[in-house]
This record gives structure tokens, sequence and C-alpha cells, in this order.
């Protein structure tokens, strides 16, 4: 018999305390939750106390949170008070199911409303670092029938998707991770073929390699890289920007926030887009992109392997399919490279043949590095 969902939020609280995390007796336990992710969150609470560790539970509920932005008191919801910076202070292992869950609703206030919602943010990191707290941010919060609609998903399957790919063991992503990250360290030429046209090449430039393993080790926490996606799964790095060529079609859907998007096309002529189209979901693409200044928005800048063998169609996290490349255009000085553009947008390749210096990473949309 399968395990139901309940079963399984047992099974991910303990993968992600135990093997994220690493949490030790003794050691304090935050976790944060949103009203409509309490099914999933509530399971972390029993299992820190079994690990012997000290939870504190911490409640962010939906309607307030949109009665605040309805009604202008939005600032408020990105404000932070002296009690829960000492809390975050005297934290070892932070857990975070972010939200909210009915994300787009945000598309219909006017800026005004949403303004301030998120201030918080840039100094909750600060902080959580300087802690050198432990941290995971977990997905199942994002989720409901309203952004279920928004992607074109079974909120069910969705969320059993989630609930399964957070599942899967870190340390078995970082093995992968590693030995990719090691190809994209040593190597500079990289092509990428598909049977459905696909014929594309870049260099690699001395760029740090990007690894979401969903573990956090003390590499991570000197390193201030302290929260875990989960589910995780992927290794990336910027590319010499410059230096792309061929043509490239994307086969599997992306799911940026305005809504599904197929049948991408990227051309590049001299490291520089040339043509781009999609078959459906692609007009604000296009709209950002003519908006955007002219610097920047046209240089390919990142390239990612998936690593996680329970993912195959999560929104937001299609990059994380075992084997799937990411591409992305537009700004990479985020992830570490020179682009400042402020346009992003990124396709994905299912099967596809990827290769360094001539040697195979990725054949067939299996990993061989």
């Amino acid at each position: 018999m399968p395990d139901s969902s309940a079963d399984l939020a047992v099974k991910v609280a303990r993968n992600v305390l135990k093997n994220t995390l690493r949490v030790r007796p003794g050691e304090n336990v935050t976790i944060e939750s949103w009203s409509g992710a309490l099914p999933y969150s509530t399971p972390f609470v029993n299992e820190a106390r079994r690990l012997g560790a000290h939870p504190m539970f911490l409640y962010e509920d939906e309607p307030a949170y949109w009665e605040a932005l309805e009604s202008g008191t939005s600032r408020q919801t990105g404000k932070v008070g002296s009690h829960e910076w000492a809390a975050l202070a005297n934290t070892s292992a932070y857990v975070f199911f972010w939200g909210p869950s009915e994300w787009p609703r945000a598309a219909e206030l006017p800026e005004k409303q949403r303004s301030g919602v998120q201030a918080y943010n840039p100094e909750w990191y600060r902080r959580a670092a300087k802690a050198k707290i432990r941290g995971a941010r977990v997905f199942l919060g994002r989720t409901s029938e309203r952004s279920a609609e928004r992607w074109g998903v079974d909120l069910d399957a969705w969320r059993e998707e989630l609930l399964r790919a957070s599942l899967v063991p870190p340390a078995e992503m970082n093995r992968l991770g590693k030995r990719i990250g090691a190809r994209f360290t040593r190597g500079k030429a990289v092509r990428i073929t598909h049977p459905n046209g696909t014929d594309l090449s870049f260099r690699l430039g001395k760029f740090p390699v990007q690894l979401d393993d969903a573990l956090v080790d003390a590499e991570d926490v000197k390193a201030g890289n302290n929260m875990a996606s989960i589910p995780g799964g992927v290794v990336g790095v910027c590319i010499d920007h410059l230096s792309t060529e061929g043509t490239v079609y994307g086969n599997h859907t992306t799911y940026p926030e305005s809504g599904p998007v197929t049948g991408h096309q990227w051309t590049f002529r001299d490291g520089r887009l040339t043509d781009q189209s999609y078959d459906s979901g692609g007009e604000p693409i296009l709209s950002a992109y003519g908006k955007a200044p002219r610097t920047g928005r046209d240089r390919l800048g990142f390239v990612s392997i998936g690593l996680n063998r329970e993912i195959s169609k999560l929104p937001m996290m299609e990059d994380q399919e075992l084997g799937a490349v990411l591409l992305q255009l537009g700004g990479n000085q985020y992830r570490g490279g020179k682009n400042a553009s402020p346009f992003g947008a990124w396709l994905l390749l299912k099967d596809a043949d990827v290769t360094i210096e001539g040697r195979p990473v990725v054949d067939a949309g299996k990993v061989v590095a």
C-alpha cells in the first residue's frame, strides 16, 4: 500500500531534520509555517522532539496576511519585532514553509498595497548567516488551489510529488552534484544537442559552481549558503555570456509566475540573442524583454543540470529534474556572474546531450559525469 500524504509528511520531517539540517540533541529548532501548510509542517515538531531538540512553532495566518494587504497596512507585514530577532539569534536550525500559499492574488492588487511586504528579507538572511543558522525553505507552503490553477497542475499530484522529491537523500545529490561541478570547473567548451534540432555551444568562465543539494553542511554555513531549498537538486554555473552560438529548442514546460510556457526557441549569433519565440505563454517574457535595458538582456548567462530523481513536473523546480538542462537568459550577477541585467527568462531541455571539452556529461538525459 502506498504511503499516504500524512505518512510522507512525517518522513519528510525526518529527512530534513536529520539529513539536511543534522539536528542534534539540545539544539533549538524553529519551524515557521503558513496556515495552508500545517499538515506538512506540524510533523516537524514531533520529529524535532524525537531527536532530542527543542522545537518552537511560528504560525503565519494566510487570511490575516491578505487582509493586511487589501486594507492598506501591508508595510507592517514587512517589519520584524525584537522578540522575533531574539528567537532567530537563539536558533540552531530553522525550517520555513514559506508563503503565501495563494500568491497569485498579489497580481490583482495595486503595487502600493503590495509594497513593503518583504522588506525584512535582506536583514533576516543577514542575521541568519551571522548566527550560523542551518535552514531549510520548504516549497509546500506555496501550494494552493489558486496557485495550481495558475500553473495548470493538479494540486494533489503536485503536493505528492513535492513530498516524494523532498525525501531524496541529500548525500546522494551532493555526490552527483560535485561530480558535475568538477566537470564545470575543469572544462571550458560546452556543447548541447538534441534530436529536436538543438545545437548550442558556449564557453565557461571562472565562476563559482552553484550546488543546491538539500544539504546544509559546515562548508555551506561558512560560505553563508545556509538555507537549503526543499526539495533540492540542481548544480549550475555562470557562463562566458559573450560566447554563445547556435539554436536551442526547449521541450519542457517552464513555470514563471505569469503561468506555464511551452515551445521555447532561442537563437544566438556572436553571443547575442537574435531570435526568440514560444508556442504558448511567452507573451509576458516578450513584453519584459522589450521593456528591459538593452545591455545584457540578450546574453545567455547560466546553465544547470538537475539532480533530483523524483521530479518530473514541479512548477518553479522544473530545473531539478534529474538530467534536465536549464539555460537562463539575461542577468546572472546574483549567481556570481557579471551580467547585471534585470531581465531574466529560462528554458528547459529534457533528454539532451551535454558535452564539456567533447566528453559527455549528460547522454540522452542520463547523467554520466
